[in-house]
């Protein structure tokens, strides 16, 4: 066994340019996986943490009455929130709770208007959201509105100026109020930038005339324990719907779901290039050692030795052309987790689909390369089972006949 593995060796270095495009094809595919697997890992990772940061914390408690397909509706405010804070906050997994009113309304510069999302948040938001991290010139003042640098733009605004605010209150009447921006957010989330503006929640309910509040947002220990959490969430708020992060971001998730689809076939169809690649050689290489396998065979070795010898340079072709493209996506990985991609350069604040903006690193994916060499190995020897299976029917007398 160990003499055909040597032999095996030897093989694929007599046909140098022929095994050495096999291995690169083999390799780059290989690499090209791992950096689109580590990549959709860091987009994925960012995506959650924005999702979590800026819109749904890590569960929303919301009026039994809440209508998902009508959320700015006016009846869906949630009542006793204070009391019912102070419940989930004695739970010793709960990090902090925050209260927020949001609506729907229009903002008006006198030349152009744009719909929004109003949402009043109370001082303890900064214990749930990362809002006020990302606020880039002034902060929320008393009668003041924070807006994103991107809706601002558009509008033609700045710090300082004066807006007005449309909305419908809780008793059906539209009010229309001029408020002052007091500060500019660029948030790594382009919802947040291109159609909300914030305001303090005791202003936002006293102009809609409530005392009540859409939703609090709850901050635990640890984003991936929801479902071992939520029992505990809804018997500290009965009667109460609960929403898990995971449950408000469906849409998101199922995206996250077709991405690694497309990565399966990504890899299958590297697969496929390599199979066809390593069949080619190894036929290639049966056809031209015709003499040296009807020598072997008028030797004394057996058929299934002499198929041996090709299953073995197939693996050998698979293993190092692996190995190789683990290096090479080791490498071309390394760029885009140490420096990243910047989505705002490349593509500016439109919204992608995903939740994010600025700088996007990419993630180091230890199941990647354990599928990456396990599928490139065997691959190889599969596509050296036809070439090695047609070495077993061919007569030794028949090779030898082949020599000129």
């Amino acid at each position: 066994m160990t003499y055909l593995f040597k032999l095996a060796f030897k093989n694929i270095l007599r046909s140098k340019i022929r095994t050495i495009l096999t291995f690169l094809i083999l390799s780059f595919g290989v690499a090209l996986y791992i950096l689109l697997a580590c990549l959709m890992a860091g987009f994925d990772k960012v995506s959650i943490k924005n999702v979590i940061d800026f819109e749904t914390g890590h569960y929303k408690l919301r009026s039994p009455d809440f209508d998902e397909d009508h959320p700015y509706d006016l009846k869906n405010y949630l009542e006793n929130s204070q009391a019912l804070k102070t419940r989930v906050l004695k739970l010793g997994f709960v990090q902090g709770a925050a209260e927020r009113v949001q609506f729907l309304a229009e903002l008006d510069n006198s030349i152009d208007s744009a719909p929004v999302v109003a949402v009043g948040i109370g001082p303890q938001d900064n214990q749930v959201f990362s809002l006020e991290q990302y606020i880039i010139e002034g902060r929320l003042e008393p009668g003041g509105l924070l807006m994103g640098k991107s809706l601002a733009q558009d509008m033609g605004l700045q710090k300082d100026d004066l807006i007005y605010l449309t909305f419908r209150a809780q008793q059906g009447m539209y009010t229309s109020i001029e408020m002052l921006i007091t500060g500019i957010v660029n948030s790594a989330n382009p919802q947040v930038n291109n159609s909300m503006v914030f305001m303090n929640l005791d202003e936002a309910q006293k102009q809609l005339n409530t005392k009540q509040v859409t939703d609090i947002t709850v901050k635990t220990d640890a984003f991936f324990k929801v479902k071992e959490y939520e029992p505990q969430i809804k018997a500290a708020a009965p009667n109460i719907q609960v929403y898990s992060w995971k449950k408000l971001s469906e849409d998101f998730t199922a995206m996250m779901t077709m991405k690694r689809k497309f990565q399966g076939i990504f890899l299958l169809m590297i697969m496929v290039i390599a199979v066809v690649g390593i069949v080619n050689t190894m036929l290639m290489s049966v056809y031209e050692k015709k003499a040296e396998i009807g020598t072997m065979k008028a030797l004394g070795f057996t058929d299934q030795e002499v198929s041996n010898l090709f299953l073995f340079e197939g693996f050998l072709i698979g293993l190092a052309g692996g190995l190789m493209g683990l290096i090479l996506g080791t490498l071309f990985n390394s760029w885009f987790y140490f420096v990243g991609m910047d989505i705002t350069a490349m593509m500016g604040d439109q919204d992608i689909g995903m939740p994010i903006m600025g700088v996007v690193r990419s993630a180091w994916i230890a199941d990647a390369y354990i599928k990456a060499l396990l599928f490139a190995t065997l691959a190889s020897i599969v596509a050296s089972y036809y070439p090695a299976k047609k070495v077993t029917k061919m007569e030794a007398m028949e090779c030898l006949r082949t020599v000129q």
